[in-house]
């Protein structure tokens, strides 16, 4: 019945992918660093597409970069969609293969990575990111430490470095892997096991983060990225502030429900201090601990959850459903996944979403071949760079971590949220044009200003431009929506000489 319950896994994974198909925002300029890579053979290490203040490009997703080009250029939205779903899937594949390390016999249920799956934020695990990679590897080490541990293989340690070259240069989340290797060093130590092997591991994994395009220059990174202060981004807001409240509440009553389990089972096996692993108490707490610190963490506890405590939970009900019923249940669930995936199939056609972005407001400028600086919300900054360098140049994009000073993130917030002297701001920087988000007060303070003029809007956005550059002539974009989907990865950029 494993085979199964693997099935019946994927095709869930691979319909809810489909459902929620919307493209990153920090995507496009993914798709800018991997074009730049095949065509020149080289790193971008400035940034090109913004006309405030830069510095170096430390680029610390080069690597998904690559990836996703060659994705998107060689198979199109459908590549995309099926890569999302197998590494998803594998992530999953290798946490059950952790549950069977602790028990050999356990019972795969597929209900359990239900709700696993369904408590994770879609706004980090139902796109295609960069943080695709780091929940695979952190799966990955989570496996091979707990085989290392479980059946002394010591030398699948060696995994850990050579993954950690291919980890390093994809996503920073990287991080993850040390703080979780350095977890196993604290908690076998207080298992009173030894802990050398771990310690020598971890000691190489460092050292082979400094093979990259950037040097020692990317671990400086690393660090002042970690200590970054990121209070303006929702996916680093706490799981308890109002925005983590919004996007997370199936999480928060998760975690709110696990005490009990863990009382019940507590009164029922009555463990005890000596008897616990101190491993595995240590990596759940920091975890969790990470996960109400941030939303962006919470990928983390859910793994970790499923894969330490999985069987615990399953000992609470130890009165098991007679073999037959339980294998009906188990194919039922199979039938009721298969019908989703079919008519996320039908219904989607495989395509990736593009209509989250400001798509008639940029096609107004480029139908029209209006020059100038943009002025957009943070997250579509990648989006208008990409469809409408060279003619325009933007405020900010995602990469503020990575090319921004840090204040500069700032005052893009005082613009939107028109606090005091967010006017000033428009006269220090050379603004041309504004695609203002209507949800920000930016929009109505615009309407206002008669230095821009109203061009156009959209159910979300509103496009203004400056007296100096309207012309009569101007043409209304397609109104086709099949233009639109057909030519969303569309660019100018282009670093070949053919």
């Amino acid at each position: 019945m494993l085979q199964i319950f693997y099935a019946t896994l994927f095709m869930f994974i691979f319909g809810l992918g489909l459902y929620i198909r919307n493209i990153d925002n920090d995507f496009f300029a993914r798709l800018i660093v991997g074009k730049t890579y095949f065509q020149t053979a080289s790193v971008l290490n400035w940034d090109f597409l913004s006309f405030t203040p830069t510095h170096r490009f430390i680029d610390h997703e080069w690597g998904s970069s690559l990836v996703f080009y060659f994705l998107q250029s060689n198979f199109g939205d459908k590549g995309l969609l099926i890569f999302k779903s197998l590494i998803y899937f594998a992530t999953f594949y290798l946490l059950t293969k952790t549950i069977l390390l602790h028990n050999k016999n356990a019972k795969m249920h597929f209900l359990p990575f239900l709700i696993i799956i369904n408590i994770i934020p879609t706004i980090l695990f139902a796109t295609l990111r960069c943080q695709s990679f780091t929940f695979f590897f952190f799966a990955l080490w989570l496996y091979t430490l707990e085989k290392v541990r479980i059946e002394n293989k010591t030398r699948l340690l060696w995994i850990l470095p050579a993954t950690m070259l291919v980890w390093g240069n994809m996503h920073g989340g990287c991080a993850a892997g040390l703080g979780l290797l350095s977890m196993y060093i604290a908690g076998e130590f207080l298992n009173k096991k030894p802990v050398k092997k771990y310690i020598i591991t971890l000691l190489f994994s460092l050292g082979v983060l400094f093979i990259n395009p950037y040097g020692i220059e990317y671990l400086r990174f690393l660090f002042d990225a970690i200590t970054l202060k990121r209070d303006l981004i929702t996916e680093w807001q706490s799981t308890f502030s109002i925005i983590g409240r919004k996007f997370t509440p199936r999480f928060i009553i998760f975690i709110f429900i696990l005490p009990i389990l863990f009382a019940i089972y507590a009164l029922k096996f009555k463990p005890n201090w000596k008897n616990i692993d101190k491993t595995k108490l240590l990596v759940l707490i920091v975890t969790l601990l990470l996960s109400i610190k941030s939303i962006r963490f919470q990928p983390f506890f859910a793994f970790s959850i499923l894969a330490f405590c999985y069987n615990d939970f399953y000992k609470i009900f130890d009165k098991q459903l007679p073999q037959k019923i339980d294998d009906i249940k188990e194919i039922v669930l199979m039938g009721v996944m298969f019908i989703f995936a079919i008519g996320a199939i039908y219904t989607t056609k495989m395509q990736c979403s593009a209509w989250d972005y400001p798509i008639l407001e940029v096609e107004f400028l480029k139908t029209n071949k209006i020059k100038g600086n943009i002025l957009c919300e943070f997250h579509d900054g990648s989006y208008v760079a990409y469809k409408l360098y060279p003619n325009n140049l933007i405020f900010m994009d995602g990469k503020y971590e990575e090319v921004y000073p840090n204040d500069l993130i700032y005052v893009l917030r005082d613009i939107n949220l028109g606090l005091q002297g967010w006017e000033q701001h428009l006269k220090t920087y050379p603004i041309d044009i504004i695609i203002a988000s209507k949800k920000y007060r930016v929009y109505h303070e615009m309407r206002k200003n008669k230095d821009f003029v109203l061009m156009s809007y959209s159910p979300y956005y509103a496009l203004f431009i400056k007296k100096e550059l309207i012309r009569k002539d101007f043409k209304t974009p397609t109104a086709i929506a099949r233009y639109y989907i057909d030519t969303k990865f569309d660019t100018n950029i282009n670093w070949s000489t053919k």
